[in-house]
């Protein structure tokens, strides 16, 4: 079944059963958890090409947003594709390939999570931005999601996401066409202001 989503609606909720399995085909969405005072985290950015839904209980245990407009998503029964990739060698290799993706993107944030700095976080989120493009890692870079999103990926106060980005451009390590466009001009030292410490990266 295809669904054609917009901006915020609910994919599923945490708690919902897993009835389906997801495929983002355009647009993107957001994977995220609530705590009990209403915090967010967003745990994962889904784009066209990344299998969602699936795990290892029988209910969700995240909730799943559209943030683009236009967002269509393939939902399939998880017990037919289930079978299927029982039968069929190619699909249960596709599923298990799209599987490790959504698993190496997670280790990619607790990476990035370990950043010590507020720069130094920005900077590797750009940098994965950048590299999971499907131009193959272009400097010019098209983030769907809100200046609110990244904050609440990076585990981060907007503002300090704001003032992070605002030192990148003042260095000319970037530069914005528009609030969600922006080209990097200076990777390699994208990549420096990644791996510094505080003091290093704080002092820019």
């Amino acid at each position: 079944m295809l669904l054609r989503l917009e901006v915020n609606d609910a994919i599923y909720h945490c708690g919902d059963p897993v009835l389906y399995w997801h495929l983002v085909i355009t647009g993107a969405a957001r994977k995220c958890a609530f705590s009990w005072d209403g915090r967010r985290q967003i745990v994962d950015f889904l784009l066209p090409g990344d299998l969602f839904g699936f795990g290892a209980h029988e209910v969700h245990c995240f909730s799943t947003e559209v943030i683009a407009p236009k967002t269509s998503i393939v939902r399939y029964p998880r017990g037919a594709l289930e079978q299927l990739a029982e039968s069929d060698r190619e699909v249960s290799k596709c599923i298990r390939e799209l599987a490790f993706e959504a698993i190496v993107r997670l280790q990619t944030r607790t990476l990035i999570l370990g950043r010590t700095s507020a720069l130094a976080r920005v900077s590797a989120f750009l940098l994965e931005w950048a590299d999971r493009g499907r131009e193959g890692g272009g400097a010019a870079i098209s983030l769907p999601m809100s200046r609110y999103d990244i904050a609440d990926y990076l585990a981060m106060a907007v503002e300090t996401v704001s003032r992070a980005l605002t030192a990148l451009r003042l260095r000319q390590v970037i530069t914005f066409r528009n609030t969600r466009h922006l080209t990097i001009c200076d990777r390699r030292t994208l990549e420096f202001l990644r791996e510094s410490g505080d003091e290093e990266a704080e002092a820019v």
